[in-house]
């Protein structure tokens, strides 16, 4: 029980990590395009603020806006790109895992609500390109899939850190495991870090762990019919790892303390 109760804190101090690093990415992002074009921007933790704006055409709009969710799908191809090359299954291949799909689902989510959030990154987007809303209406039903198709595709990556036969051997137990290591790491990190993004300044900010999170209770439920899993040789997962505490500080430390108030750039 001991051992189950550390993979389930480790899991979300990796998911915690990579849900603030994917939010200070993206926000990096649509500052540095405000940067080169000139919009005087200041990035803060979960927004940026754009000065100076009168000057900026439709297309350096568009290209402001669609910078931070496409800087999610650019972070979930490389976080899973090196995720394949780590063989051992480690909390480092753990927080990759977490890294590369929130990536994906930070640029999925927005996709998903671009035709009913036009305050969103890529609602401004479509705005900016006068996108059809026939348009917008297709790109959130594909997003949707896709967020569905890779919930369904994480859900043996999850399993194959179990080291314990009887933690995978039967159905109830493998949808039990996967709870311990997606599901509680979702909701337990998402309210965490729905309080670390106080004050709310874009709803969206808020929607976007649930919206995103919601397709980890795909693997969830697909557990029980996942067959032959490789059993993990690393039973360090079951012991607190004080490494990634000390990162999670450090980044907590970053994303409240030194981007909340705001750096201009």
């Amino acid at each position: 029980m001991k051992e189950r109760v550390y993979i389930i804190i480790n899991s979300t101090i990796l998911f915690i990590m990579a849900l603030l690093l994917t939010t200070i990415l993206h926000e990096l992002a649509h500052a540095i395009i405000g940067y080169v074009n000139q919009s005087n921007p200041v990035i803060h933790h979960n927004f940026v603020q754009h000065f100076t704006t009168f000057h900026l055409t439709k297309p350096q709009e568009y290209a402001i806006a669609i910078s931070g969710p496409r800087m999610g799908l650019i972070q979930g191809v490389i976080a899973g790109f090196v995720y394949l090359f780590v063989m051992k299954r480690n909390t480092f291949k753990l927080f990759l895992l977490w890294f590369s799909a929130l990536g994906f689902y930070n640029f999925l989510s927005y996709l998903f609500v671009g035709p009913m959030l036009q305050t969103s990154a890529i609602g401004k987007a479509f705005l900016a390109m006068e996108t059809p809303l026939s348009y917008q209406i297709l790109l959130a039903i594909g997003a949707i899939l896709c967020m569905l198709t890779i919930g369904y595709l994480l859900t043996k990556p999850f399993l194959r850190f179990s080291y314990k036969e009887d933690w995978v051997s039967d159905e109830v137990s493998k949808k039990k495991f996967a709870f311990d290591i997606i599901v509680l790491p979702w909701l337990i990190g998402g309210a965490f870090v729905t309080i670390l993004y106080l004050p709310v300044v874009s709803v969206f900010s808020i929607l976007y762990p649930i919206l995103g999170g919601i397709a980890f209770l795909v693997p969830w439920q697909n557990a029980g019919r996942i067959k032959n899993i490789p059993l993990s040789d690393n039973p360090k997962m079951g012991k607190l790892r004080i490494g990634p505490v000390i990162l999670l500080i450090l980044v907590i430390g970053l994303f409240s303390f030194v981007l909340a108030p705001g750096i201009r750039l």
